[in-house]
């Protein structure tokens, strides 16, 4: 049978695509990626769908945890995908001229993230390479696929015990054929908002109990893949996404898998309501006070971990909405990066927050009963990482009353906000974004400001992941202290290390693209 144009043209872009991603040039990866919307007129989702293709079998890994010297190695292979989620969201906030930008930085980060596990033992060159201090020269061979392609796999008649055996080879660490289940589930339009759900459900519980002296950990990491996959694939429509769930869905059932936080949960909330906690959800409605905010917040700074989710259950026993504490818990995680002043720690502040930006998003389009129970995981990890960081004490009021920006215009506080970002003051960036934020002007303005900003970073997807996020959870959050999400943002973008190059995408767009 002949090849119709539109059937040739995928295939042609496709392959230059993965030419370029395997020659790990990122330039001529973005650069092929861009002529597609420009040049032939291609919708920005169908860009996405035929370069996560390209990528999709070089971005597996065999194992999260390697052993180097004795000594337990983390691998975390997530950040393309993660990267062009955030993207796809971040984009509507941009201003005019600038919305590819966020997603052409992610699209340029690809070749830099091929086979993590071979950059971590120096036999592939990267960013994982490069940030651990390896010059792995180029090699004249290509990146292993640790994990194939498969065919879908039927298992059940109904969907609910479709979903169930995905559900248990999932948590069993059956990588193939958690695979195979999903793509069954994913070709069936009338299992796909329960599989929507389900992934999500199945990333948020997949976390550690602790992060304190660990490296073997995943900080969050598979709740933010099972929204990256999800998202993704609304974002490109589910029957276009095969590229999004070979690059996502294997990884979920990589191990080492995390339960024993939530099975805690499961039986401490069993044990506190004999009668059932399944209802919880339609039958607590009440908001916490402010006083009961604030006095959540420090708790979760300051408290055991116990203490915390004591009060937790105490909260819902006192009919305490789950979105009300799951928008509490939200504040507790920007405390942490407003509270950190060290560069290396903002990443034991930014993963709650990122982890717990999922939970509340799960929470606010989920119906399950279980969200009760996530609530217990996002106040841990929160907790955790204040009490493993002895982030008992903030700083904020000596930064922001050091500042006055009286006699300044929203304009001209939105440029110092980002020559402060750009030039990595943490404290100025912190005390301009606070005067901005209580001068009463737009708030959309200061979206639209910090995405650009977060955008002109080439590093990791967190500088763009950690701004949508602060938006998305400020959109929706109900608590009298919801700005701090605005400034955790803005504090982390200038105090998380950068790597070397982090502005070549940005030059290019300004040199060339955006001129387009």
């Amino acid at each position: 049978m002949s090849q119709t144009a539109e059937t040739i043209r995928p295939n042609k872009t496709l392959d230059a695509l993965t030419s370029a991603i395997l020659d790990r040039d990122a330039a001529r990866t973005t650069d092929t990626f861009f002529r597609m919307i420009k040049d032939e007129g291609r919708s920005v989702p169908e860009a996405v769908s035929t370069v996560m293709r390209a990528e999709a079998p070089f971005v597996q890994v065999p194992n999260h945890i390697n052993v180097k010297d004795g000594q337990i190695v983390l691998i975390n292979n997530d950040h393309t995908i993660l990267g062009i989620r955030t993207s796809s969201a971040l984009m509507p906030y941009m201003p005019k001229g600038y919305e590819l930008l966020p997603m052409l930085q992610s699209v340029w980060y690809i070749p830099a993230g091929l086979d993590i596990w071979n950059q971590l033992l120096g036999k592939y060159p990267g960013r994982y390479a490069s940030m651990k201090g390896m010059n792995v020269p180029p090699p004249d061979y290509g990146p292993v696929v640790w994990n194939q392609d498969q065919t879908p796999l039927r298992e059940g008649n109904t969907i609910e015990e479709r979903l169930h055996n995905h559900m248990l080879a999932t948590m069993g660490g059956e990588v193939v054929r958690s695979y195979r289940l999903f793509l069954d589930l994913a070709a069936d339009p009338e299992a796909r908002d329960a599989l929507r759900d389900q992934m999500l459900f199945l990333g948020l519980i997949d976390i550690q109990d602790t992060i304190a002296g660990r490296k073997a950990r995943n900080t969050g990491h598979k709740g933010l893949r099972a929204r990256a996959i999800t998202g993704l694939a609304d974002y490109v429509g589910w029957d276009n996404a095969h590229g999004v769930f070979y690059t996502g869905v294997p990884d979920m059932a990589v191990g080492p898998l995390y339960y024993s936080a939530y099975d805690a949960a499961c039986v401490l909330l069993n044990e506190a309501f004999p009668d059932g906690h399944n209802h919880l959800r339609e039958a607590n409605q009440a908001a916490l006070t402010p006083a009961e905010v604030e006095s959540f917040v420090d708790l979760l700074m300051t408290g055991t971990g116990p203490a915390v989710w004591n009060q937790l259950t105490a909260y819902l026993k006192a009919g305490k909405s789950i979105k009300s504490l799951g928008d509490t818990i939200q504040i507790g995680a920007a405390e942490l990066i407003l509270r950190n002043v060290v560069p290396r720690k903002f990443t034991d502040g930014q993963h709650p927050f990122d982890y717990c930006n999922t939970g509340n998003h799960w929470i606010r389009t989920s119906k399950s009963p279980y969200q009760p129970r996530v609530l217990y995981l996002m106040a841990n990890f929160v907790n955790d990482s204040a009490q493993s960081n002895k982030w008992q004490t903030s700083h904020l009021a000596e930064e922001i009353g050091g500042f006055d920006g009286r006699g300044r215009t929203a304009s001209q506080l939105l440029t110092q906000l980002d020559e402060s970002i750009m030039s990595f003051d943490i404290a100025a960036t912190t005390a301009v974004a606070h005067a901005y934020l209580r001068s009463g002007a737009a708030v959309t303005d200061y979206f639209s400001a910090i995405a650009v900003t977060s955008s002109k970073f080439q590093d990791d997807p967190h500088n763009q992941k950690i701004t949508h996020s602060a938006i998305q959870e400020y959109e929706n959050n109900s608590t009298h202290l919801k700005d701090r999400l605005l400034l955790a943002a803005v504090r982390l973008l200038a105090g998380w290390p950068k790597m070397p190059g982090e502005r070549d995408c940005y030059a290019r767009f300004m040199s060339d693209w955006i001129k387009h």
